[in-house]
Order: structure tokens, then C-alpha cells, then sequence
């Protein structure tokens, strides 16, 4: 049996990353604020797009994750 190997997605600098001291909310509150004001952003889930279309909401397009 062999371990597995992964690969650490890339991060916005803009953005705090869980393993880099930041706490889940800041991520999640993170996302949403950037979905807001720029129309998308990355999910933290999946790391599809998360689109914003209305003001205090954002959904996923790979994963569904929404973000309120």
C-alpha cells in the first residue's frame, strides 16, 4: 500500500488560507464578500466559480455550495 499524494490548490494572498492561521468563518465570510463585490470568486470548497446574484448570497456552480 502506497500513501497518497495532493496537491495544495493555489490561494488568493487576498484570501486566508485555514492552514496559514485563519479560521473557517474568515474563509467563508471571506468568499462571500469577494463574490459580492466582484460579481465571482473562488469557492473554498471546490474551488469552482461562486457567483454572487443577489447582495447577501453566493452559490456554487461545481459543488452547490451556497454561501448566506
Amino acid at each position: 500500500m502506497t500513501g497518497a499524494v495532493l496537491d495544495r490548490p493555489a490561494h488568493s494572498p487576498d484570501r486566508p488560507a485555514l492552514d496559514g492561521g485563519g479560521t473557517l468563518e474568515e474563509l467563508l465570510t471571506s468568499a462571500l464578500r469577494e463574490a459580492q463585490a466582484n460579481g465571482s470568486t473562488e469557492c473554498p470548497v471546490c474551488h469552482a466559480r461562486m457567483s454572487s446574484a443577489r447582495a447577501r448570497e453566493a452559490g456554487c456552480g461545481g459543488c452547490g455550495s451556497r454561501r448566506s
